[in-house]
C-alpha cells in the first residue's frame, strides 16, 4: 500500500503530460455517436470540434456551439461531459 501511495505523483504527472501533449493528436479524425447527447451522425475534429483548452471544447451543430468538458480520448473512444446537463456522451472512432 505504501508503494502505491509513493507512485501516485508519478501517475498524476504522466496523466498531465499525456493530456497536454498527446490528447489533441488522438482526437484527429471522425467520431461516430454511441450514447449521450446527440450531436450528429459523425463529428470531425477538422470541421466541428474546437479545443478551448485541455478541459473545455466546443462542438458546432446546426450553426450552434455546444460546450463540453473533455473527459478523455482513449483506445478509440471519445468521452465528453455536457456542461449544461452534465450528461455523459460517448463517441467511437469512425471506421
Amino acid at each position: 500500500m505504501k508503494k502505491i501511495l509513493q507512485m501516485w505523483p508519478l501517475f498524476l504527472f504522466i496523466f498531465i503530460i499525456d493530456r497536454l501533449m498527446f490528447l489533441p493528436g488522438r482526437m484527429n479524425g471522425e467520431w461516430e455517436y454511441v450514447s449521450g447527447t446527440y450531436l450528429g451522425d459523425t463529428i470531425a475534429f477538422e470541421d466541428n470540434i474546437s479545443i478551448l483548452n485541455n478541459i473545455n471544447i466546443e462542438i458546432q451543430k446546426n450553426r450552434q456551439f455546444d460546450t463540453f468538458y473533455l473527459v478523455g480520448c482513449y483506445f478509440g473512444q471519445l468521452y465528453l461531459l455536457n456542461k449544461n446537463t452534465l450528461e455523459f456522451t460517448r463517441y467511437v472512432r469512425y471506421q
